[in-house]
């Protein structure tokens, strides 16, 4: 047993009491401080293990294929053509506030109107009254495409210049060299056409296909058959050469530097921002006709969900560690109570109050806890 000289009352004293106490106790006081700091360690670095997690899990749930789409933003509208750049600026502007001003990737279908196959290329026999065929031209991001014959159209020639889907090229038996003349359901002239090429896309699972009415199947069928698109250069659907007809966006978002603590800014922009898309003007003063959607919402409340559940394991790793570390800091005080049983009568012997003695184990507590 230790014993202890001085003034019990000063200040000075009882810092070098608890020092002294603190001494003569050292490997129960160092089991008790490296308990403190490796408890306090590890939580810290399950804290932060947790968050990195949340957030690398994040970006690699939207980077999914099977997200891309759904978290994508697509946008379709009548637009005249005076007015395609004034609302291209639009739909960008638009989908930067639609992803809570993270990076955005814009890719744009420009397409004609709907158009009549003759009959003579239809894949079965025609009967009179049968409804035609119909096809469009569209002017197509050539990264999206892959050509399997011949080669890509060109502007300028006297015959508007296409290539077809492979799964059209076969059900209407075309080929590179094939000529024929389309009509306009709408009206207008009818457009002789040269094909030069087939092509297929690169990744028919790629977003930039929920562009196309056809989801680059190259055909579909439901009371009448359509074929296409007829990939063409860009100036023949802007030029005036073909009937004008929608445009469509998709904006992809780079959620790269996205982290968990903005999922909840970023499900309400993607659910107020394309509202305000549907206001896009056509031209003619009007705002009908314009769509507008994006289920990035509904994936991100997937990701929450996945991520709730990660991080109810984590916390059950904590919240054990946490009771081990409590069990032990009370296995030490059990000790250090035990071996300073006879000091704490000495002291008491000698004049100090309970009061006195608690708070000389509060300093010993804070001598522990400060570090």
């Amino acid at each position: 047993m230790t014993t202890y000289g001085g003034r019990f009352g000063l200040r000075s004293g009882r810092a070098t009491l608890v020092l002294a106490r603190a001494r003569a106790h050292r490997p129960l006081i160092t089991a008790a401080l490296v308990t403190v700091l490796l408890t306090t360690t590890v939580l810290a670095a399950l804290a932060a293990y947790s968050t990195a997690l949340g957030d690398a899990a994040l970006r690699h749930s939207l980077a999914q294929r099977r997200n891309a789409g759904d978290a994508a933003l697509v946008v379709k509208a009548e637009v005249a053509a005076d007015r395609r750049r004034a609302a291209d600026t639009a739909v960008r502007d638009g989908a930067r506030r639609t992803f809570d001003g993270l990076p955005v990737t814009v890719r744009t279908l420009v397409r004609s109107g709907p158009y009549a196959l003759p009959a003579t290329s239809r894949a079965g026999t025609a009967r009179p009254g049968d409804k035609p065929d119909l096809t469009h031209f569209a002017a197509l991001d050539s990264t999206q495409v892959r050509l399997s014959e011949g080669r890509l159209p060109r502007a300028g020639t006297p015959n508007v210049e296409v290539a077809i889907p492979e799964t059209a090229a076969r059900r209407l038996r075309l080929a590179p060299g094939a000529r024929l003349t389309v009509t306009d359901r709408l009206d207008g002239p009818p457009v002789r056409i040269l094909v030069t090429g087939v092509y297929r896309p690169t990744e028919p699972a790629s977003p930039y296909w929920l562009l196309d009415d056809l989801g680059g199947r190259g055909v579909q069928t439901s009371s009448f058959t359509t074929y296409g698109p007829l990939l063409t250069a860009p100036s023949v659907v802007t030029g005036g050469r073909v009937s004008e007809g929608p445009s469509a966006w998709l904006a992809s978002a780079d959620f790269a530097r996205l982290t968990a603590d903005r999922i909840d800014a970023l499900r309400t922009s993607a659910r107020t921002g394309p509202a305000a898309l549907l206001k896009l003007p056509t031209g003619d003063g009007s705002e009908g006709g314009t769509t507008a959607s994006t289920a990035l919402p509904e994936v991100l409340d997937r990701v929450e969900r996945s991520l709730l559940v990660s991080r109810s394991t984590l916390l059950v790793v904590a919240l054990q560690l946490a009771l081990l570390a409590a069990c032990a800091l009370l296995l030490v005080a059990r000790l250090l109570a035990a071996e300073r049983t006879g000091e704490t009568r000495l002291l008491r012997a000698r004049g100090a109050s309970r009061t006195a003695l608690a708070g000389l184990a509060a300093r010993e507590a804070l001598l522990l806890a400060g570090p």
